[in-house]
């Protein structure tokens, strides 16, 4: 099952990045949506490979724990997206906000289909380990590097935010600091209670593979 749903996601990945880059051309790299989602692309190939290795092969070879380790970060990633969309992009949108930020061009496989498939597939067929804070962090350096650069970029005027909170000359700077803040503390939350549940369900996915 994590197979299908990871192909799934791939050819669902793809679509979106095609929408995308048809609207937005290069400037998609400016965003947290799209970097996050192209890296999900990315692993999801490479997990998908040692799946179907594992699977298929007469020695069934474990899929390489750096391989899981990228696959939980990639899921935490596509998650820090939807939860960001859900609990402010959306509403501050005003009426029919959900509506479009979840289903309208892109935003149906970068802001809902793939962060939920994502995180079933990681939750319920991938296994899971016992929690650890260190794997946690692992999964927020990628959303801390973002947030680095994207300031620094805005501070040299190559780009203007993309994001409203990013916008460092619009806003004081104690704002920016505090979005930022916050940016980071959804992502280590989400990566602690994503992994969290893949625990829980750890049970479920070993009865799946026997």
């Amino acid at each position: 099952m994590s197979l299908i749903i990871n192909v799934i996601i791939i050819v669902l990945e793809i679509i979106g990045t095609t929408i995308c880059a048809g609207g937005t051309g290069l400037e998609m790299f400016s965003f947290y949506t799209t970097d996050s989602n192209i890296f999900a692309l990315t692993v999801c190939i490479v997990f998908a490979f040692f799946t179907a290795r594992s699977l298929f092969s007469p020695k069934k070879p474990d899929i390489p724990k750096p391989v899981r380790t990228l696959k939980y970060i990639s899921v935490c990633c596509l998650n820090v997206t939807f939860v960001v969309v859900v609990t402010i992009f959306a509403p501050v949108s005003g009426e029919g906000g959900y509506e479009y930020m979840l289903f309208n061009g892109d935003f149906l496989y970068f802001h809902f289909s793939c962060p939920l498939l994502s995180l079933i597939s990681f939750v319920l067929f991938e296994g899971g380990t016992k929690y650890d804070v260190g794997l946690s962090f692992a999964a927020t350096v990628p959303t801390f590097i973002y947030a680095v650069i994207a300031v620094i970029l805005n501070l040299l005027y190559v780009i203007d935010g993309p994001y409203p909170f990013l916008c460092i000359y619009e806003q004081p700077l104690h704002l920016s600091i505090l979005w930022l803040i916050l940016f980071i503390d959804i992502a280590f939350l989400s990566a602690s209670f994503i992994q969290k549940l893949g625990s829980t369900f750890a049970g479920f996915s070993e009865r799946i593979k026997s």
